[in-house]
């Protein structure tokens, strides 16, 4: 298996206790193969953002929230077309989560390898997802955890994908520069243990900088 050279991204919910230690266990998985992982709760703005700002009771940033989930959308769509060589979809749950849906049809659109991972029992059509969920992948879905890596192995190392260059365009290109200006200023953070108030407080100050620039076409409430 020669998978040290490719880095995958880990989609699924991560929004309790549980959802979070799933995710987890799913790319302590393939980094325990030798896959490098791009981690949302751990490697995106989850982790460094919006748990300072994700409560009613900080009034004072409650306002930038609109541009914090366009900074959210413009550094997932940047690892999932510029860094990412695959896309794994935990679809674990009552129903899919709608954000990895959205970041395996991202992928898919750019002829990137989606793999489904699944070890739950419910599914709404007769024991099957969506079949415009699992259109995205054109691979067998995965049971089992630990067959992840091997499954991973033969998609990217078996020719079972052939990957083609992407033309990026309009709205689209614009996210991934402005992803990728994200992700360069996050990534210093990864290697701080503990971040103090001042530090996060001016990390928020230079990515609204990068949020004041995203065109914005929202309708007034």
């Amino acid at each position: 298996m020669n998978s040290s050279k490719y880095r995958i991204y880990c989609s699924g919910p991560l929004f309790c206790p549980e959802e979070l230690a799933g995710m987890n266990t799913v790319a302590q998985v393939l980094e325990q193969a030798g896959y490098s992982v791009f981690l949302p709760q751990r490697d995106g703005l989850e982790a460094y953002v919006l748990k300072y700002i994700n409560t009613p009771l900080n009034t004072r940033l409650f306002y930038i929230r609109d541009q914090i989930d366009q900074a959210i959308f413009a550094l997932d769509v940047y690892q999932i077309v510029k860094r990412c060589h695959a896309v794994l979809v935990n679809l674990n749950g009552r129903v899919p989560d709608e954000g990895a849906i959205v970041e395996a049809s991202i992928a898919f659109s750019c002829n990137k390898p989606v793999l489904f991972y699944k070890n739950d029992c419910r599914a709404p059509f007769s024991g099957r997802d969506n079949a415009m969920i699992l259109g995205l992948s054109r691979h067998k879905l995965v049971k089992d955890l630990n067959a992840i890596p091997k499954r991973m192995d033969q998609i990217l190392n078996g020719k079972l994908f052939k990957q083609s260059e992407m033309n990026s365009t309009g709205a689209l290109m614009e996210t991934i520069k402005q992803g990728k200006k994200i992700w360069t200023m996050i990534k210093p953070f990864q290697h701080i243990p503990q971040k103090s108030s001042h530090q996060m407080d001016d990390l928020v100050k230079d990515i609204l900088a990068i949020c004041r620039s995203f065109p914005q076409d929202r309708d007034g409430d």
